[in-house]
């Protein structure tokens, strides 16, 4: 699979769970690779950030470690799916 493709997928994922199952975030409306993780962006805060990640370790099977978890808080949706891809993410 190519890396865009799984980094199309990767960002489908997040965008299903924080929307669809974390019932977060009401729409995908401008949200764009710029967009943050946390405030103006995805709205995802420290707990369900957690949960998130979570999510990622199973479906992607990477691994996150809990110190890890912290900082993704910063990332834009595009530097959390490059992180992910990073970390050796499995489709």
């Amino acid at each position: 699979m190519s890396t865009s493709t799984l980094e199309d997928e990767i960002r489908e994922f997040v965008l299903t769970a924080v929307i669809d199952e974390m019932n977060i975030l009401m729409s995908r409306d401008g949200i764009t690779d710029e967009s943050p993780v946390t405030v103006g962006g995805l709205e995802v805060d420290s707990l369900s950030l957690i949960e998130l990640s979570l999510r990622l370790e199973a479906r992607f099977e990477v691994e996150i470690p809990d110190t890890d978890i912290e900082p993704l808080a910063s990332l834009t949706l595009g530097a959390l799916v490059a992180e992910v891809v990073r970390r050796g993410a499995k489709a």
